[in-house]
């Protein structure tokens, strides 16, 4: 399977038609992936490529002409290196009526792979997941390698990320998760880094500790890590801003964020801005760490057991 295939299967389950608009946003490390979708896209409707620099860190925010740019088109399809999902110019887009679609650190590799899902059966399974979760007041979630935190779901909704964008017009591709923004200031406890790693970038080495009090980072164990850094520099990056349950089952750990945090058997903690998922709290940055076969509660409630859903 060629780029071109995959490019083909995202635009075919994004449903673009010829009166649609796409604007596609690269920058040089995903410029082939970039191009690859344009082509597609260029065969149905009136088409864009733009590249940016490439970000410094996952949620920096566009240059400020994209971000205007992005509010005129009916679709953004974004291949870059950082995530531009959870910013302010993702969410004014969607605002003005644009369908964003965000590809961070896409790679040929997951191109072939978890792109290449059957959609239909995967927003089943995310749907079944989802019915399970939708009325949890409290999450727990223990981990064997020392994860054991807790937090308040109250006042916040269950999203699902299936690839199917009707009715949520931001998410990524691959799709195959359900996600919440836990309630600020609730959550508790201890997380061990099971991965935290994008291609050549680590962001917290396997077995970082870190102690986690009302719903801030208040403790890392190694403070020469890049995740300790964006701690120290950036505003409301200790913030705990998401959980995320992976259900793509095309998706295989290949110390790749994006691919990972879709994967059965793991769920994902994010850190910093969670304004995209109904929370209160704005950062430059959204960084996401990924938990291998955890048990997760809902209202202590055993939902999953060490990976394997109930």
């Amino acid at each position: 399977m060629n780029l071109c295939h995959s490019s083909k299967i995202i635009i075919k389950n994004l449903n673009i038609k010829n009166k649609d608009s796409a604007l596609i946003i690269t920058d040089k490390k995903r410029e082939e992936i970039g191009k690859a979708i344009f082509n597609e896209s260029a065969k149905i409707c009136r088409t864009v490529l733009i590249k940016i620099p490439v970000a410094d860190h996952p949620g920096e925010e566009p240059p400020k002409k994209v971000a205007e740019l992005m509010k005129k088109f009916s679709f953004v399809i974004a291949p870059t290196t950082g995530s531009i999902t959870h910013t302010k110019a993702s969410q004014n887009a969607v605002k003005r009526g644009t369908t964003v679609i965000t590809l961070p650190g896409i790679t040929g590799k997951i191109m072939k792979q978890s792109i290449a899902v059957n959609y239909k059966r995967l927003k089943q399974n995310t749907s079944k997941l989802l019915n399970k979760l939708k009325f949890s007041k409290e999450m727990k979630i223990i981990t064997n390698s020392g994860t054991n935190i807790k937090f308040k779901t109250i006042k916040r909704r269950w999203i699902k990320d299936d690839g199917d964008f009707k009715n949520n017009k931001l998410g990524n591709l691959p799709a195959g998760e359900v996600f919440i923004a836990p309630y600020e200031g609730t959550t508790n406890g201890i997380l061990r880094v099971d991965l935290a790693k994008n291609d050549k970038t680590i962001y917290a080495k396997k077995g970082t500790f870190i102690k986690i009090k009302n719903g801030k980072v208040v403790h890392i164990s190694d403070k020469n890590c890049l995740l300790a850094k964006y701690f120290k520099t950036i505003k409301n990056s200790t913030n705990i801003a998401e959980l995320g349950i992976g259900t793509n089952p095309k998706a295989k750990l290949i110390e790749n964020i994006l691919q990972d945090e879709k994967a059965l058997k793991t769920c994902h903690i994010a850190f910093g801005n969670n304004t995209s998922m109904g929370g209160k709290i704005y950062s430059k940055i959204h960084l996401d760490i990924i938990l291998k076969n955890p048990t997760i509660y809902a209202d202590n409630k055993l939902i999953m057991k060490q990976g394997v859903l109930l």
